[in-house]
């Protein structure tokens, strides 16, 4: 054996022995490779089936849109944009000077026609006496509630002033509905027949709607909740029906998530949900599939899509799952917002029929 022989056996760093432990150990390494990523892929599969998924979700609230009753230009208004506000609580006041004349000649055309009926009218005219007294005193509630809330504000009164003024509140508007109730009941109790039974129920209508009206030149909060889109001055004209702004209420929430039409196999109403609100990271919280659309988003769009054409090209839809969130989270620092972009995941493990 030469040197240069020697030298080569020397530094081979593969001798034949070592190649061959790697030959052997080359399939069983490949096939184990190839099983862990088969059994990955089948956890992901089986993840994905039991636990669908989609961040195309948006967190979702009851509206209501507040518009009045009667027109006339604004005098007064009592919230501010994004200001909480709760049930019966003061909005606007609109000019009410035009439906104080109007109940004024209601009165006196009632006045009129209960002198002609005599005796006849003794129910409908003490009825038409108390439904003016709780108006009245519905008005005396709301400035009374007027002043309790800006003497809080201002620091000048204690919290529970407030409350006591919302509870008299809810009170008076409870008595001016009673009141109402009570003079519709008497108007039937005229009975029919004769022009003077029938200009007596004319008149005693159109005294309760002058009531009504003037009662409504006040606007009240008609659910809790958030004021938004609030943009009106003093001055400004509201129209009967027109909407002045919204309310977003605080009695419910949930999430409207679309999910892929493959991905409603097994979702149920009733199943488990969380749902991460992407403005606060690391929040979790739980919720239940309360319905799914009929639907998809599709076929309620404002164009449908034309699929009887020879350019047709199938597109998974997507139908929206309803997630009820019973509980909120109680942080003020971290509170729901419609519109809010979430991430929703439903748990199907335990298939609810």
């Amino acid at each position: 054996m030469t040197a240069k022989t020697r030298d080569a056996t020397i530094i081979n760093p593969n001798p034949p022995a070592r190649r061959s432990i790697m030959v052997r150990l080359r399939l069983p390494l490949l096939l184990l490779t190839a099983a862990a990523f088969a059994a990955v892929g089948f956890y992901y599969w089986h993840y994905s089936q039991t636990f669908p998924t989609t961040n195309d979700a948006y967190v979702s609230a009851h509206i209501v849109h507040v518009a009045p009753q009667v027109g006339g230009p604004v005098v007064k208004s009592y919230v501010r944009n994004n200001e909480s506000v709760r049930s019966g609580d003061p909005l606007v006041d609109i000019d009410p000077a035009p439906y104080d004349i109007a109940l004024k000649s209601a009165a006196a055309q009632f006045d009129q026609a209960v002198e002609a009926a005599g005796k006849t009218a003794d129910k409908v005219s003490a009825a038409a006496a108390k439904l003016a007294d709780k108006r009245n005193a519905l008005d005396s509630a709301r400035k009374a509630f007027d002043l309790a809330k800006s003497q809080v504000q201002a620091g000048s009164a204690q919290q529970s002033v407030l409350d006591e003024s919302a509870a008299a509140l809810d009170r008076a508007e409870k008595a001016f509905e009673d009141a109402q109730a009570d003079m519709a009941k008497a108007q039937e109790e005229i009975g029919k027949g004769g022009i003077q039974r029938t200009q007596l129920r004319v008149a005693a209508a159109a005294l309760q709607k002058a009531e009504l009206d003037r009662a409504n030149v006040s606007i009240s909060a008609p659910v809790g909740g958030w004021v938004s889109g609030m943009e009106l001055r003093p001055g400004a004209m509201a129209q009967p029906g027109r909407p002045l702004f919204s309310i977003v209420e605080n009695g419910g929430w949930w999430v409207d998530a679309n999910f892929k039409e493959t991905d409603l196999t097994r979702i149920r109403p009733g199943q488990k949900a969380q749902v991460k609100i992407d403005m606060y990271p690391g929040l979790v919280i739980d919720g239940v599939v309360d319905s799914i659309s009929a639907g998809s988003g599709a076929v309620f769009s404002l164009l449908p899509p034309e699929n009887a054409t020879g350019n047709w090209v199938k597109v998974t839809q997507r139908f929206t799952v309803r997630v009820a969130i019973p509980k909120p989270p109680a942080d003020r620092d971290r509170p729901l917002r419609v519109g809010a972009s979430a991430y929703v995941t439903v748990d199907t493990s335990d298939a609810v029929k």
